[in-house]
C-alpha cells in the first residue's frame, strides 16, 4: 500500500474541507465535480471513495477500473446507485449510514422536509404560489384540507417516520404505521400498529419511509392505489421506485390522489425521461424537490465526518 492513500469525495464541494481535515495526514482528497466525465478518469487511481452525493452511479464496470479500491462508504442510508453485489465479489466493505444511530438520531433534515411536502400539498402550496405569480388573488381556488383530526399513515416507523408521527401528533392528527421489521419492543407510542391494507384504506396523507430493497420495489402499486381513500395525499422521500410508476400516474391523472409530494425520482439526476416530473410540468397536484431531503449544512458536516472517520479508522487497521 502506498504510503499517501487517495480518498474519492462525491460531495458539496463546501464539505472538502471536513473530509480532508478528518481523514488527516497521509491522505489525498480528490474531490471533483460529481459528474461522469469528471469522476470515472479518477477511478483507477482511489483506495477510498466517500460519496454524499448520489449523482454517479458506480456499476461493476466502473467498479471494475477502481483496481485498488478498498473501501465506500457513503453519507447517506441508501446506496442503491452503488453495485454491492460487484464489492462484495471482490470482498470490498460497503459503509452506508443504515443502521448508524449514534448520529442518524441527530438528524432531522429528510423529516422536516417530509412533512414540509406533506404540508404544501395540503394548502395547494404550489398552485397558490403560481396564482399569486400571475397576479391573481382568489382564495377559494385554493381549499386546504385541515389537518387537525385526520390520520397520517407512516409506511416505515423506524428514525424518520418517528419523528413524523411526533410532528403529527402536534398537529392534533392521530398517526397510524406499517412496519413488518421493527420489533414491538421498539415500537413508539405516538403510532398504532396496523398492516398495510387498512393504513391505506383509513390515512387521510400517507408518508413512506423505508429503503429500497427487491422486497420494497413497487411496495406500492397498483392494488395499493385502489385500496388508498379518495383525495389522500401521498409523501415519498424515500425512493422512487417504491411507487409503481404507472399506477401513481393514473391516481394522479384520475384525480384519485389528492396530491403527491416527492423529493425522489426513479432514474435521477437523469430526470426528463421521468414521466412523473413530465406529469408535474403541466399539473400542480405533483410537487417534486431534487433530493435535498438530508442536505443541511449542518446535517451534511456531520454524517461527513462520520463517514470520512469510518475510512480513517478502516485503514488504520490495515497496517
Amino acid at each position: 500500500m502506498s504510503t499517501v492513500l487517495s480518498a474519492l469525495y462525491l460531495g458539496p464541494a463546501s464539505g472538502t474541507a471536513a473530509v480532508t481535515t478528518t481523514l488527516g495526514a497521509g491522505w489525498q482528497v480528490l474531490a471533483p465535480e460529481t459528474t461522469p466525465a469528471a469522476v470515472l478518469p479518477l477511478l483507477p487511481q482511489v483506495h477510498a471513495i466517500l460519496d454524499a452525493s448520489m449523482k454517479v452511479p458506480l456499476r461493476q464496470a466502473e467498479l471494475d477500473t477502481a483496481v485498488h479500491l478498498k473501501l465506500i462508504a457513503t453519507a447517506t442510508t441508501g446506496a442503491d446507485h452503488i453495485d454491492s453485489k460487484a464489492l462484495a465479489a471482490r470482498s470490498i466493505p460497503l459503509l452506508t449510514l443504515k443502521g448508524q444511530k449514534q448520529v442518524l438520531n441527530e438528524l432531522t433534515p429528510a423529516a422536516e422536509l417530509s412533512w414540509m411536502l406533506l404540508m404544501a400539498c395540503a394548502r395547494h402550496l404550489r398552485a397558490a404560489n403560481r396564482h399569486v405569480e400571475a397576479g391573481l388573488w382568489d382564495r377559494e381556488k385554493f381549499p386546504g384540507m385541515l389537518l387537525k383530526g385526520r390520520i397520517l399513515g407512516l409506511i416505515g416507523c423506524g428514525r424518520i417516520g418517528q419523528w413524523m408521527s411526533r410532528y403529527a401528533t402536534a398537529f392534533g392528527m392521530r398517526v397510524i404505521g406499517y412496519d413488518p421489521y421493527l420489533p414491538e419492543t421498539e415500537w413508539p407510542a405516538t403510532i398504532e400498529r396496523t398492516d398495510l391494507d387498512t393504513l391505506l384504506q383509513n390515512a387521510h396523507a400517507v408518508s413512506i419511509h423505508v429503503h429500497l430493497s427487491d422486497e420494497t420495489r413497487g411496495l406500492v402499486g397498483p392494488r395499493e392505489f385502489t385500496l388508498i381513500r379518495p383525495g389522500t395525499i401521498l409523501i415519498n422521500t424515500s425512493r422512487g421506485a417504491i411507487c409503481d410508476e404507472d399506477a401513481l400516474l393514473q391516481a394522479l391523472e384520475s384525480g384519485h390522489l389528492g396530491g403527491y409530494g416527492t423529493d425522489v425520482l426513479e432514474g435521477e439526476p437523469a430526470i426528463q425521461t421521468s414521466r412523473i416530473w413530465q406529469y408535474a410540468q403541466k399539473h400542480d397536484n405533483c410537487l417534486i424537490t431534487p433530493h435535498i431531503g438530508g442536505f443541511s449544512p449542518d446535517a451534511v458536516d456531520i454524517v461527513l465526518k462520520f463517514a470520512a472517520t469510518r475510512i480513517r479508522d478502516f485503514f488504520a487497521t490495515q497496517g
